[in-house]
C-alpha cells in the first residue's frame, strides 16, 4: 500500500468512526454529510469523495454494525465450551450485551432508518450469520427427537425455502421454526427494554430472556 491508499484508508476510518461518534450520541437522523464534515473540520465535498450520499455512508455503518454483532456472538460461542441448550443461551446473552452496549446503532439496524437505504444490496444480517449459529445449535439440541415440522403445513414450507435461501445449516422446519422464534422473541425483549418497559418494575429481562428460550428449546426436543 502506498502513501496515498494509507492516507485514504486513514481518511476512511476517521470518517467511520466519527458517523458512529455522531450516531452513538445522538441518534442515525442526526448523522449528515454537513454534520459530520463539521465534526471532522472537512469539507462536505471531501466527503463525498469518499461517499456519494448519506445513503451510501450509512449502508457502510448498517454492515459494519452487522459485522459487529456476528462477531460479538461468534467470538462468545467459540469461548464457551458447553452443551449445545447452554450455547443458546450464550449467543443471545451476547447479542442482547451487544444492543445494550450498542443501543442506537442496534435501532438503526432493524427501525431508525429508511427502508430503502439497504436497496437492492446482498447484505448478510444477524438473519444470515448468528441464525446460522443459532440453527446449527438447535438441530444439535433437537437431535433424533419428534417435532421435525412446525405444526403448520404452509409454514413449514415457508420455512424450508428460508433454510435453502439463506444458505442456513440443512435442518428441519421445527429447528428453523425454532430459530425464528428464539431471535423474534429475543428482539421483542431487547427492544422493550431499550425503551425503558423494564426500568421501573422488578422483571429482569434476561431471566424473561432465558424462560423463552426454554420453552422453545422443550417444544424441539421434547
Amino acid at each position: 500500500m502506498n502513501r496515498r491508499e494509507r492516507l485514504r484508508a486513514q481518511t476512511l476510518q476517521e470518517i467511520v468512526d466519527s458517523s458512529f461518534a455522531i450516531i452513538d450520541a445522538d441518534g442515525v437522523h442526526a448523522l449528515s454529510i454537513a454534520a459530520l464534515a463539521r465534526s471532522m473540520a472537512m469539507s462536505a465535498p471531501a466527503v463525498y469523495r469518499y461517499f456519494p450520499s448519506r445513503d451510501a455512508l450509512l449502508a457502510h455503518l448498517i454492515l459494519l454494525s452487522y459485522e459487529q454483532l456476528t462477531a460479538a456472538m461468534t467470538t462468545a460461542v467459540e469461548a464457551a465450551a458447553q452443551v449445545p441448550r447452554t450455547l443458546v443461551g450464550v449467543l443471545v446473552a451476547a447479542y442482547r450485551d451487544w444492543a445494550l452496549s450498542h443501543r442506537r446503532r442496534y435501532g438503526m439496524l432493524f427501525s431508525d432508518r429508511d427502508d430503502n437505504v439497504l436497496a437492492g444490496k446482498s447484505v448478510e444480517t444477524p438473519m444470515h450469520q448468528g441464525m446460522a449459529m443459532l440453527v446449527d445449535l438447535l438441530v444439535a439440541i433437537q437431535g433424533d427427537a419428534p417435532g421435525s415440522t412446525s405444526g403448520d403445513r404452509t409454514l413449514d414450507g415457508q420455512l424450508t425455502h428460508w433454510v435453502s435461501s439463506k444458505r442456513m445449516p440443512e435442518s428441519s422446519a421445527g429447528a428453523a421454526a425454532a430459530a425464528i422464534l428464539i431471535w423474534t422473541r429475543a428482539h421483542g425483549i431487547i427492544s422493550l427494554e431499550l425503551s425503558g418497559v423494564f426500568e421501573n418494575s422488578t422483571i429482569e429481562a434476561r431471566r424473561l430472556l432465558d424462560l423463552e428460550i426454554d420453552n422453545v428449546v422443550r417444544g424441539l426436543a421434547g
